[in-house]
């Protein structure tokens, strides 16, 4: 009779043991998972800016091609990726007449919080812009 009452007694000092595990692994577990899905915003919106850039770039050394030209072209490539507050800077201004072998530098610029698809909470503060830079030779 004695083990009997040992052995519930044993089996309610685990079920306890668990809740405890859970309450403390479970916040982790949701943090790690929320802060993923975070990041990997931040990676995609990455890319999108890295891809506005490359047309911009690309639109801005062909031959025949000016500054205001490669804007429209960054600027559409934002529009059709979903990203918004984005602004597309060319550096130095090409006009028609800029020589060929000149460094062409498209500038992307978007704000991270209003790119993610859920609230940003870990990196949203401390992330604030994203910028990414391509550099191309005019042709």
């Amino acid at each position: 009779m004695v083990s009997a009452m040992t052995a519930r007694c044993s089996h309610r000092l685990r079920q306890g043991a668990a809740a405890v595990e859970l309450a403390v692994c479970l916040p982790v577990m949701v943090l790690l998972t929320l802060g993923t899905l975070e990041a990997t915003d931040l990676v995609f919106l990455r890319q999108r800016l890295v891809t506005a850039a490359f047309e911009a770039a690309r639109t801005a050394t062909a031959p025949g091609q000016t500054s205001t030209a490669a804007i429209a072209a960054g600027t559409s490539t934002l529009t059709l990726r979903g990203v918004t507050g984005g602004s597309v800077t060319i550096s130095p201004t090409v006009t028609t007449a800029t020589a060929t072998g000149t460094e062409v530098r498209a500038t992307v610029t978007a704000p991270f919080p209003a790119n993610c698809y859920m609230e940003p909470f870990l990196l949203g503060a401390t992330v604030g812009d994203v910028t990414v830079s391509v550099t191309m030779i005019r042709q």
